[in-house]
């Protein structure tokens, strides 16, 4: 049985001893799979088969959290609470042998162009993450997010680029999670207040 690794990198490059830009570098190696795959380690539902993908690299704001999706919030990337999008790609639905020049293969996701850089001050402590939606973000749809990993503030943009490898995943990329919906949501929170009151009264 093969073994599938998804690799995704956030690239780091210099522009200035005052500041410095945060990329992402839009490539998958091989096991991208749809939500319906029952063996990722097999060849069952490649992603780009079915659907293209929304690909985010995302600020995680104050608060260091990957904050829930909100939908409302497409202006600004689906994002919620203090979370940033900070580059955005969609890479289309696999379409022939060699694609349209941005999907090498149905297995393989690979963007061409330039890279999305954001400048900023390296001495802002905070975190980024990655956010892949099967197809575009709505109401019930899948998509996989990566952990948090943390900015290097002692990072010198002289030095060169700085790269960041939020994970190595064993078994491909599959969708994990589904947006859910807002009576769900509101469901969460009123569990999660009944919670909070039972543990004071306590």
């Amino acid at each position: 049985m093969k073994k599938l690794v998804l690799a995704l990198m956030v690239v780091a490059c210099a522009v200035s001893f005052a500041s410095a830009a945060v990329g992402i570098d839009w490539f998958v190696v091989y096991g991208a799979y749809d939500s319906d795959a029952l063996n990722v380690t097999g060849d069952d539902n490649p992603l780009l088969d079915s659907y293209s993908v929304t690909w985010q690299l995302i600020y995680a704001g104050a608060n260091d959290q990957a904050d829930p999706i909100d939908l409302s919030n497409s202006a600004n990337g689906w994002v919620g609470g203090d979370d940033v999008v900070w580059g955005s790609r969609e890479i289309p639905r696999y379409g022939g042998d060699a694609g349209d020049g941005t999907s090498y293969s149905n297995w393989m996701l690979r963007e061409t162009g330039d890279t999305t850089h954001v400048d900023m001050d390296w001495d802002t402590a905070g975190y980024v993450f990655q956010r892949v939606f099967q197809g575009a973000p709505q109401l019930g749809s899948w998509y996989y997010e990566t952990d948090l990993v943390e900015l290097d503030t002692n990072y010198d943009p002289g030095a060169g680029a700085q790269i960041f490898t939020p994970d190595t995943f064993d078994a491909g990329f599959q969708p994990t999670q589904q947006i859910p919906e807002p009576a769900t949501m509101s469901l969460l929170g009123l569990g999660a207040l009944a919670m909070a009151m039972r543990r004071r009264r306590s």
